[in-house]
């Protein structure tokens, strides 16, 4: 088998090398007509109402920017983070299998090119600002001295606070040695003002004065209320739209039309994955005049507590981004493409009776949005011209599309109570049903018709025949009106609220239902005890104590459980409870139907101690499918984004204060903030233009090859590297695809054979023999035989970059495999008692053999093998001549588990045992690590199981997509 393994290598070696030859020529001929070649140039990774955009801007010249690039000569170059143009580049598919990694390959436009059509060329917020200091003669760095003087300003605004930053700058290291021209805190504040900033950046703030029913004390003739005073702080968000929009560093990540995205040339399996390749993008352009560009607004927000230990400061901060924006980018929070759009207001409202002050809580709110959107209510009839990122101006439409946050404020922005739905009309007792025949969508016009008729003081409705009171009680509405969505144009609200992945699921029916009814099923002594069996591995928290004495959790803390909570709790639970699930939305459909089928086992377990399953958040699963179809995936909209942005919009903010009146001094601590991340933006800007000067401007090209014409005609075949509108980086790919450190870490050399093999060391039980057949097949063992007084260099780990597949991410995910042996002193000699494998954290690995295997030839695990990886080392010099430097390095010991078979029906994990030669030694064997693929996780079946695993599927998403979805570009 060892010299069948051999010659498989030998041929994987040569394939590479034939490719690489391949590759070259390529490059020597690209210009040739021998191939085919595709110019991408300023259009890659655009649409076709895009590509127009792009050759309007190639028309145009900035005349002020194209001659005065000099200005820029202090700036250091730095090397671009994009590919800059007039560089040829060949990407290698060698280790991908593109027909099965790209999930689709065809794209439908909008008819017509009616869409995003530009109305004239434009310069950007960048191009302004350079030419301002060009025609001002200005430095560039603004009103800084250098690049030190301007980095120590934005390390002292992003660190230290305000109280303390008189104390820094009077420091000597800081006055006399670093000499800033800002002697002061109120001379650099100064400075930072100047600085250019966004548009979008200018707080106001509005007063309020509420008199409630209850009369004031301190009035003596008891005819004055009691009123509260309240302030609402916000910036105007027609104007964050346009910096949003037009903001250069979008450029590559934005798109202005929608498309259709299918896996099959005849258009039937749609792919839903950004908000523009969602039904509802499509279907509102088609309402709106031809050629206009939708900006759709994605509003946010969540109460927090502002102080950590006492007292009941809070804010309620609420945030804005458009769909517009790449969703991997406006969720990534140093992108700084979801920008606070305000404060609202908390009141306590004890001037009100108890009655009172639920409803004006609800009126306040939507008083509070409604003036908040007015400048977008007003815009709704004719549009507004934006400069957008691609230097075009288009007429825009902001749309409100979309408002994450959780099932207490969904009622809250919905007008109704919380015992209903704020997307369908099903009655509170029917919620635990699965009839979709009674979830009727509702109608927006008929519960403002309600609410009007309401606020206008009618009696009698002619539907109910009754009190209007008694209507709002039928819909379950809160007599609320105007709600701010009624001004806003061409906008849903009971379509708006988004799968809350955090607090629904990950925290809602994971974590408050599923958790607790196998636990009561199971015992929580049992799994805790699972719990703490569980493997390590790398990423993965292991809850050595069990879940039961975790008192606080996070949605952190939820997704780790739920990576292996399927294994664990398989052999203490009947079939009829087990559960899959699926990434496409017709197995997320008949997931949910199989769990209703099955739910009553927890009732008849007494699990669920009430008989209904009348649950919000159970309910909420209903409409993800449709959610989904006309927003895109869910990742983009979760609320777990909003709890990070608390801690710079919020609780950072807060701490930057004295406490007083602290909710001014937040919005100048922001406003501050936000014009050195503007000014930083615009110095990386400016220093990829100066890189962009030196290089010639030829157009990238890569090759490509024919594909079939669709049969549909208004589809057109895409590449995956081409995705819209955010371009994949050039594949990785080389010949060698792993990482170890240049020199094995000092604690690591010289380490003995016989610790090697010890069991409270690496557990390579079977190492010298193995080493041994190694040597012999390679020719190297009439040297020196082995033996346990021989010393290695060994390594911890071996990193692995794994491929973008476009199912899962757009970059590269790191991937490591650990050999990690238990403490050894500076003798090399265990220190640690009774450690065993799992102890040692050695990690389970794929690994390629191109061994034939009947029941995985053809899928995504044809010639894969499980290994446990017990030791990463290097042979001593002296084993080898020089004839034997061709043995690639290092090499990795791995104990062999058996090969894989059919998944089993019900759970759909691979059950795989250690592999054992006669005499129960374990089959062990020495490779080199180029066979090595990526980790996997192994969970025992039973608890304190260490002979039979199943192989999860569930610990990172280019696993799951491998093994239960079948996807062959997922691993290199």
């Amino acid at each position: 088998m060892l010299a069948i393994r051999k010659h498989l290598k030998d041929v994987r070696d040569c394939k590479k090398c034939a490719k690489t030859q391949l590759s070259d020529l390529a490059s020597s001929s690209a210009a040739g007509d021998d191939m085919v070649i595709e110019t991408l140039g300023n259009s890659e990774g655009m649409s076709a109402s895009s590509l127009s955009a792009a050759q309007v801007e190639s028309e145009s010249d900035n005349d002020v920017l194209g001659t005065e690039l000099d200005q820029f000569g202090d700036i250091p170059a730095t090397e671009p983070t994009v590919r800059p143009p007039g560089t040829v580049t060949i990407e290698e598919v060698e280790d991908i299998d593109l027909e099965s990694a790209c999930q689709w390959h065809y794209q439908r436009d909008f008819p017509d090119n009616k869409a995003s059509v530009p109305l004239h060329h434009g310069k950007t917020t960048f191009q302004h600002i350079c030419n301002e200091q060009i025609l001002k003669q200005e430095e560039v760095l603004g009103p800084f001295q250098d690049d030190k003087e301007w980095e120590l300003a934005k390390w002292r605004i992003k660190n230290v606070g305000h109280s303390a930053a008189e104390e820094f700058l009077k420091l000597p290291m800081i006055s006399l040695c670093a000499q800033p021209q800002y002697k002061t805190k109120q001379q650099l504040y100064d400075c930072i003002n100047d600085l250019p900033q966004g548009e979008g950046t200018n707080w106001k703030c509005y007063e309020f004065e509420y008199e409630g029913d209850i009369p004031d004390d301190k009035d003596p003739s008891d005819t004055k209320m009691k009123k509260e005073n309240l302030e609402m702080w916000f910036r105007d968000p027609l104007k964050i739209i346009r910096e949003l929009i037009g903001n250069p560093v979008f450029k590559d990540v934005m798109a202005y039309a929608p498309i259709q995205l299918f896996t099959d040339p005849e258009g039937q399996n749609q792919v839903f994955n950004e908000m523009w390749t969602g039904e509802w993008w499509w279907k509102i352009q088609e309402w709106l005049p031809p050629g206009v560009t939708i900006a759709p607004l994605i509003l946010s927000s969540d109460k927090t507590l502002l102080s950590h230990f006492c007292g009941d400061k809070t804010a309620w901060p609420v945030y804005l981004t458009i769909g517009n924006i790449a969703k991997d980018t406006h969720c990534q929070l140093s992108s700084h493409a979801t920008i606070l759009l305000g404060y609202l207001p908390i009141p306590k409202f004890d001037c009100y009776t108890k009655k009172l002050c639920s409803i004006m809580k609800y009126r306040l709110f939507h008083h509070c949005m409604t003036i908040m959107m007015k400048s977008i209510a007003d815009a709704r009839h004719t549009g507004v011209e934006m400069l957008c990122a691609d230097a075009l101006v288009h007429l825009v439409y902001p749309i409100f599309a979309v408002y994450i946050t959780d099932y207490p404020e969904q009622c809250l922005v919905s007008s109704c109570m919380e015992n209903r739905c704020p997307i369908c009309k099903v009655r509170p007792d029917y919620r635990g049903s699965h009839d979709s025949e009674s979830f009727d969508k509702c109608d927006v016009v008929e519960p403002l018709s309600y609410l009007k008729d309401h606020a206008a003081g009618k009696d009698v409705n002619t539907m109910y025949g009754g009190n209007v009171n008694d209507t709002l009680k039928a819909y379950r509405l809160r007599p609320v009106y105007p709600p701010f969505w009624a001004s806003l144009p061409h906008s849903d609200i009971f379509v708006v609220f988004t799968p809350d992945l955090l607090h629904q699921l990950h925290k809602g029916v994971f974590k408050d239902h599923l958790v607790k009814w196998c636990t009561v099923i199971i015992g929580a002594v049992e799994v805790d005890k699972a719990f703490q069996s569980m493997p390590s591995h790398p990423g993965l928290r292991h809850f050595k104590n069990g879940i039961s004495h975790v008192s606080q959790w996070t949605g952190t803390e939820h997704k780790e459980m739920e990576k292996v909570f399927l294994p664990l709790v398989a052999a203490h639970t009947c079939n009829e409870v087990i559960l899959a699930t699926s990434m496409t939305l017709s197995l997320l459909r008949d997931a949910l139907d199989r769990f209703h089928d099955h739910k009553n086992i927890f009732i008849q377990l007494e699990a669920q101690t009430q008989d209904h399953f009348n649950i919000p958040k159970i309910h909420s699963m209903e409409h993800y499918e449709d959610l989904i179809r006309l927003f895109g995936s869910a990742d983009g909209y979760n609320t777990e984004a909003p709890e990070w942005l608390h801690i710079n919009y919020a609780k950072d903010a807060y701490r930057a204060t004295n406490r007083k009146d602290y909710m001014q001094q937040m919005t100048w601590w922001l406003q501050c903030q936000e014009a050195v991340d503007h000014f930083t933006k615009y110095l990386a800007w400016a220093r990829q233009m100066v890189c962009s000067s030196l290089i010639p401007s030829t157009a990238v090209i890569k090759i490509v090859e024919h594909d079939p014409a669709p049969p549909d005609e208004s589809l057109a075949v895409i590449d995956s590297s081409s995705q819209l509108p955010v371009p994949i980086p050039a594949s990785t790919s080389s010949t060698q695809r792993y990482h170890v450190s240049n020199v094995p870490p000092p604690d690591l050399r010289n380490v003995e054979a016989a610790v090697i093999v010890s069991p409270q060391g690496y557990h390579a039980t079977e190492f010298i023999p193995a080493l041994q057949t190694f040597l012999h097949t390679h020719g190297v063992d009439k040297l020196f035989p082995p033996h346990s007084f021989d010393q290695f260099s060994l390594w911890r780990q071996v990193d692995f970059l794994l491929p973008d597949i476009p199912k899962v991410s757009r970059r590269h995910r790191k991937n490591i495999i650990h050999a990690l042996p238990s403490i050894l002193d500076q003798c090399h000699k265990v220190t640690s008692h009774q450690v065993s494998d799992q102890d040692a954290c050695l990690d389970g690995a794929l690994i390629c053999t191109g061994e034939v295997n009947p029941f995985t030839n053809g899928t995504s695990l044809q010639g894969m093998h499980v290994g446990r990886v017990h030791a990463i080392f290097t042979l001593p010099k002296h084993y080898l001549s020089p004839m034997h430097a061709s043995l690639k390095y290092p090499l990795v010991y791995v104990e062999w588990f058996t090969p894989f078979r059919s998944p089993d029906s019900i759970m759909g994990f691979y059950h795989i045992s250690k592999s054992t030669r006669q005499g129960g030694c374990p089959y062990a064997e020495i490779i080199e690590a180029d066979w090595l693929v990526r980790n996997c996780y192994l969970n025992p079946q039973t608890p304190g199981d260490t002979v039979h695993f199943f192989v999860n599927h569930y610990i990172d998403e280019h696993l799951f997509c491998t093994l239960r979805l079948g996807y062959r570009g997922c691993i290199p």
